[in-house]
C-alpha cells in the first residue's frame, strides 16, 4: 500500500493542474472548476501533511492561492503553476516500489 504523505499528494498535483487548464483552454467551465476543486483539496492534504516543512507550507498557500485564481493567471503565472508540481511526480515515481 503506498504511504498517503505530502509528497504523493504533490504527485497527484501535478495532473490535476494540467486537466484544470486543459479544460479552461477548450471553454469547458465546469469540468476546469472542478479540476480546480480537486486541486484545492489536494493542496489542503498538501498543507495538512506532517511531513511537510514550514518553508513548503509557504510555497504551497502560494500555489492554493494561485489555484484559486488560475482563470486570472497570465501566460507566464500559468506556466509557472503547470510546473511547480512536476517534479515531485517524479520524485514520486522514482521512490515507489512497483
Amino acid at each position: 500500500m503506498i504511504e498517503k504523505n505530502a509528497l504523493f499528494y504533490m504527485a497527484n498535483m501535478y495532473p490535476e493542474i494540467g486537466r484544470m487548464f486543459r479544460a479552461h483552454e477548450s471553454g469547458k467551465k465546469e469540468i476546469a472548476l472542478q479540476a480546480r476543486n480537486r486541486a484545492l483539496k489536494i493542496a489542503d492534504e498538501i498543507l495538512a501533511a506532517r511531513d511537510l516543512k514550514p518553508a513548503g507550507r509557504e510555497e504551497w498557500f502560494v500555489i492554493k492561492n494561485m489555484i484559486l485564481g488560475y482563470n486570472h493567471l497570465d501566460e507566464f503565472e500559468q506556466s509557472i503553476l503547470k510546473r511547480y508540481a512536476e517534479p515531485f511526480s517524479y520524485k514520486f515515481m522514482n521512490s515507489s516500489p512497483l
